[in-house]
């Protein structure tokens, strides 16, 4: 969806996760039914998740101020851009690029520490390229990208009035720059390469414009170097430019009766021509394309930004359709399942998988009876999900616990997601004096280290009293 969209989701999100006041639950019901009735209960997830976002937005800013507000404050500042490229094109145009002596070194030309800089940024942004990291890695992590999301966070910060809505504000806020990282990367990527075009700019037309009231005289001298490695040096810097314009370079002769030492120089018209022909390509046309490339990502991400939409809190916002369930398959291991947690065990699930689940518990599997899984049929649906679950009270064993999660992974099909669910309620009820948090964390570290082991990462969960919100965070960590 597009990012104005997204930021709207994410901020009924925060009211809902947890649900904070002033939006109830029964807010929720009406704005899903109401978006469901505008868009239709066939329409997409994002169309029908959107449209509930604006219904939701406009009755929460409704009822506190500080919602707008924070919106408004999240915005991207559009004038931001301009103000910078503006800025770049002054700063260029006031640069005094080749001194009051009115002289140009031409093997110190008046924008070399321009040139050179813009090669090493070529290179930096090359070598971030090539990283193996930089492929996977949020756009995001840059100095001046992290510098502008906590600008982002502090305009939202201070826009929230209300002690009510605080936390979820914040949460909103926190959610919005993680989400919106590549987006503003790609802008300020696009800004700023403009901005470095814009400042070579200014320098070049200022320096064009001195040129009209003022003679300029260009040159050399060097302690070191002859006028045969001062040819060289210009065919290396100067010779695209030169091939180009058709400006030719001196030859050795030359280049030896234009040293300051002996005579004044030479009018400086066709050095200058050269030099700014070289910062054309070398400058302006690089940073055009890396500004279009950068503008082409934002606007892309501007209207189609990344969110998880299978998640299990967009799914519960979706209506169920005929025919639509998820199957989960539980298989305990060296653990009775008492009838009256299975409800428990199906809102579980449902927290950190998302709703409509098919949910079908097998018999229980006895202690070293992972040879048995042949015989188990598995769901076939790519969409299923299979559930090892066991009991806090048993000391976790690789040789019989560890053995079943790898047996059972080996026969999960590819794109299936296998999920580790420990119940503690036994646990819970056998040890539940004042030692019985430090023995119950004990117990889960050795669980922890254990399937760490295989890697696999083990979902804690009292089935007598389960915590549904701690539960679809440590589900979504999970992956």
């Amino acid at each position: 969806m597009n990012a104005d969209d997204a930021r709207r989701v994410l901020l009924v999100r925060s009211f809902e996760t947890p649900m904070t006041p002033p939006w109830t639950a029964v807010d929720a019901s009406w704005a899903s039914e109401q978006a469901a009735r505008a868009a239709g209960e066939r329409a997409e997830p994002d169309v029908l998740i959107a449209q509930r976002s604006g219904l939701a937005v406009a009755r929460l800013a409704e009822r506190e101020p500080a919602v707008r507000a924070v919106l408004t404050a999240t915005v991207w500042p559009g004038w931001l851009g301009s103000a910078v490229v503006a800025l770049a094109l002054l700063a260029g145009a006031a640069s005094d690029a080749i001194g009051p002596s009115q002289r140009i070194n031409i093997l110190a030309p008046p924008l070399l520490a321009l040139l050179v800089w813009n090669l090493a940024v070529y290179a930096a942004l090359a070598l971030h390229r090539l990283r193996p990291a930089a492929a996977t890695r949020i756009d995001g992590s840059g100095p001046i990208r992290r510098t502008l999301t906590r600008w982002l966070e502090r305009a939202g910060t201070r826009a929230m009035q209300s002690a009510v809505a605080a936390p979820a504000l914040r949460r909103f806020v926190s959610a919005w720059a993680q989400a919106s990282a590549a987006l503003h990367g790609a802008r300020i990527a696009a800004v700023l390469h403009t901005a470095a075009a814009a400042f070579a700019i200014g320098a070049l037309a200022a320096l064009y414009l001195r040129g009209i009231a003022f003679e300029y005289r260009a040159g050399w001298d060097s302690t070191f170097l002859t006028a045969h490695h001062v040819q060289q040096w210009l065919g290396l810097v100067l010779g695209p430019a030169s091939a180009l314009s058709g400006l030719a370079l001196p030859d050795a002769a030359q280049l030896a009766s234009l040293r300051f030492a002996v005579g004044p120089g030479e009018n400086a018209a066709r050095w200058i021509h050269l030099h700014a022909l070289t910062i054309a390509l070398a400058v302006l046309l690089p940073r055009a394309a890396l500004a279009l490339t950068a503008a082409w990502r934002a606007h892309r991400l501007g209207q189609h930004l990344p969110l998880p939409l299978d998640e299990p809190y967009y799914l519960r916002l979706l209506p169920a359709r005929d025919g639509e369930h998820r199957p989960v398959q539980v298989l305990p291991y060296s653990y009775a399942l008492l009838p009256a947690l299975q409800p428990a065990l199906l809102a579980a699930l449902e927290s950190g998988l998302g709703p409509r689940l098919d949910l079908r518990v097998s018999d229980s599997l006895p202690l070293g009876g992972e040879d048995e899984l042949a015989a188990l049929p598995l769901p076939p649906s790519p969409l299923a999900v299979v559930v090892a679950l066991f009991a806090l009270t048993a000391t976790p064993e690789r040789e019989n616990h560890g053995a079943f999660v790898q047996a059972l992974a080996a026969r999960t099909p590819a794109g299936q997601r296998l999920v580790v669910l420990i119940d503690e309620s036994g646990f819970r009820a056998r040890f539940g004096g004042t030692d019985g948090a430090a023995r119950r964390e004990q117990r889960r570290t050795a669980w922890r280290q254990m399937l760490g082991e295989l890697g696999r990462t083990p979902v804690f969960v009292d089935l007598s009293a389960p915590d549904l919100q701690a539960l679809e965070a440590d589900m979504r960590l999970q992956g």
